[in-house]
């Protein structure tokens, strides 16, 4: 019998029993999917600056690919459960990743369990398919820590941070014992570095400065760190300004490091000079034996994602803030291309952070935004519009890399929202006698009935429960009683006339100007500014836009699946924070993420393009639930049980 013969009888066969040609299609070509989540990317954005000329190459993949409406993710609209809901096609009832961080019941009642480091309880795309015979590999995306037995067939993810960056003020001398220098035509200087380390040996390094410039002036360009006085070839000089960067061996074979800079002042080195140096920075690399090896003599130890520090406290320039975040970015991309070139995996999913990270600290684009002014303002969309073509840059890259089989996928798991003042849900339950202070300030587990648990702009909230909790107090037949008094007092919960007076006057003009570009007329607004409040207090707004029952029957009380009793999202412009001073403060962020995951600027981005993928197709809005069973579709796979997406219809052309 003929290939071909072959394949037209498996096509009547299938087609005979009711299964559609696109499935057909799936179950017999294989396929390579590349699957990049760029964090925060927000559907409206991305498109303003596509439609600017900002992004090139995503404009390319609108012209050649199909791309939705826009992406809905699931509440609340937070990173790893968004990562979650990607990976697995569920939501978090089933993935258990509730919230970024939780409360574990069984632990203390402030505990709080770090979401990045947990893995679904179900499983995600790279084990199931692994499971069903594919190869998959996964580069820095949330969830996808590196677990025996529970991870992708190459894995990469972030490692531990063993020193905080620092701006070293060193002193130079003049060098001795020192071999194998370059020549110097001045008297070599050198001077010492030392680096306080985590769990491991405080290290020194030794500077030589050296001037290479026959000019007859004392002027030092030249600078070599080195672990001895003795110089090799991995050893090299680098001018002021320019960046270098020390490995250093860490545990269980990994590679640590960090890369540096000298800030020159005095040429001739008679004052102090100033060397920046970054985080020092490991990554957790699993895979063949050979393979962590590979990684790092290709592509070197992984580096620090970004330096807000450092940039606030004037150590870098913005510029220099920006090459450490390319760095990471551009690190992240380079190694997820090698693994799929050398490797051939048939599922790579890798991960990109630097739109959320700017979002969440420059995004102001509301007058009502703690400093807001306009020219702040257009500073600020200029740091988020850079993280926007450094992800442009990754997509073009990773379409340069695609061979005739395989499939792009970009998405994002959330938008973001520009955020202007800070809920304290616990003052709340602070105020209703719920949750109860000791004399240090401490929530005091043996009279708190309830904490809410924060992340972005929504709240767990817990009941502290004798069954369940290690220091509950609040009996099974009390529960219901307790939880409805916690959502009557968020349910509530307004801007009211005293609170409203010390949110307005952090920025009570902006405010004012705030309302009336809204379109509101003078006669339905005080005049006096000072009683703007009054105007706050009649529209009531509702500061908790939505609060959720979670748990409804006695068995799901008392299930340890990482939920609150109650779920608050806050409204528009409403970030929650842990403490319990004031009902409403300025915000400590200017973007922020958690909320209805329906609201325009928190919709994310979906785009396909590749093999047999329609060109130039927008279709209907979809969900990231639907995201992974559209994989499992394209690579010929069962889908699991638990997945509550659909396959994503309209995508091949076929």
């Amino acid at each position: 019998m003929t290939t071909r013969l072959a394949r037209v009888l498996v096509l009547v066969f299938f087609i005979l029993a009711g299964f559609s040609q696109e499935a057909v299609f799936a179950e017999t070509n294989n396929k390579q999917v590349i699957l990049i989540s760029f964090d925060g990317m927000r559907n409206d954005l991305m498109r303003r600056y596509v439609k600017e000329g900002k992004l090139p190459h995503i404009k390319k993949v609108f012209k050649n690919g199909t791309i939705a409406k826009y992406s809905t993710t699931i509440s609340p609209s937070l990173t790893a459960p968004s990562h979650a809901a990607i990976a697995t096609g569920a939501s978090p009832l089933k993935t258990s990743v509730v919230s970024n961080v939780w409360q574990q019941s069984g632990a203390s009642l402030t505990n709080k369990k770090d979401a990045f480091l947990t893995r679904p309880e179900v499983d995600p795309l790279w084990l199931e398919a692994k499971q069903q015979g594919k190869t998959t590999a996964t580069i820095a995306f949330p969830g996808a820590v590196p677990q025996k037995g529970k991870e992708a067939d190459y894995t990469v993810y972030y490692g531990e941070t063993w020193s905080p960056s620092n701006n070293d003020k060193l002193t130079f001398r003049k060098a001795s014992n020192w071999r194998n220098t370059p020549k110097s035509y001045s008297t070599p200087k050198e001077s010492e570095l030392h680096i306080e380390m985590k769990n491991k040996k405080n290290q020194t390094y030794y500077v030589l400065a050296i001037d290479t410039t026959n000019d007859k002036k004392i002027n030092y360009k030249k600078f070599i760190v080195s672990k001895t006085k003795e110089l090799n070839q991995e050893d090299k000089a680098i001018n002021p300004g320019n960046w270098g960067s020390i490995s250093i061996p860490v545990k269980d074979g990994q590679t640590a490091g960090f890369w540096y800079r000298f800030s020159l002042g005095d040429e001739k080195l008679e004052k102090e000079t100033e060397m920046y140096r970054t985080a020092v920075t490991s990554g957790r690399i699993d895979g063949p034996d050979h393979f962590k090896k590979e990684v790092k003599d290709r592509f070197g130890f992984f580096p620090v994602e970004a330096d807000d520090t450092a940039f606030e406290k004037g150590w870098i320039t913005r510029k220099e803030y920006e090459q450490i975040s390319e760095r990471f970015v551009e690190w992240v991309t380079d190694v997820s291309l090698f693994i799929k070139k050398e490797y051939n995996p048939d599922l790579v999913i890798l991960y990109a952070p630097q739109i959320d990270h700017q979002e969440h600290r420059y995004l102001m684009s509301d007058p009502r935004q703690p400093g807001y002014s306009p020219e702040k303002s257009k500073k600020y969309q200029n740091y988020i519009e850079w993280s926007y073509r450094v992800a442009d840059t990754v997509v073009g890259k990773t379409v340069k890399s695609l061979d005739k089989n395989d499939i792009l996928f970009i998405v994002s798991d959330h938008g973001m929202e520009p955020a202007h003042s800070m809920l304290e849900p616990n003052k709340v339950l602070k105020d209703e006698g719920l949750l109860v202070l000791d004399e240090k300030g401490n929530v005091d587990p043996k009279k708190t009935k309830a904490i809410a648990i924060p992340s972005g702009s929504a709240a767990h909230v817990y009941i502290n429960l004798d069954s369940r909790e290690k220091s509950g107090i609040v009996p099974q037949k009390n529960y219901k009683k307790v939880r409805d008094e916690v959502i009557k007092a968020f349910k509530d919960e307004k801007i009211k006339r005293t609170e409203g007076s010390k949110v307005v006057s952090h920025y009570a003009k902006e405010m004012w100007d705030s309302l009336t570009n809204e379109g509101l007329t003078l006669s339905s607004i005080k005049e006096d500014t000072k009683d703007m409040t009054g105007y706050i207090t009649n529209r009531e707004v509702h500061l908790y836009e939505e609060v959720r029952i979670l748990h409804k029957s006695e068995k799901a009380i008392k299930k340890d699946n990482h939920e609150g009793d109650i779920l608050l999202m806050a409204a528009p412009g409403y970030i929650m924070g842990n403490g319990a001073s004031e009902s409403v403060k300025p915000s400590p962020e200017l973007g922020t993420h958690g909320g209805n995951p329906y609201r325009e600027k928190l919709k994310a981005v979906f785009m396909a393009a590749g093999s047999d993928i329609e060109k130039g197709k927008q279709i209907k809005p979809v969900s990231n639930l639907d995201i992974a069973p559209t994989v499992y579709n394209l690579l010929g796979l069962k889908t699991p049980s638990f997945v509550e997406g659909k396959r994503i219809k309209g995508l091949i052309d076929k």
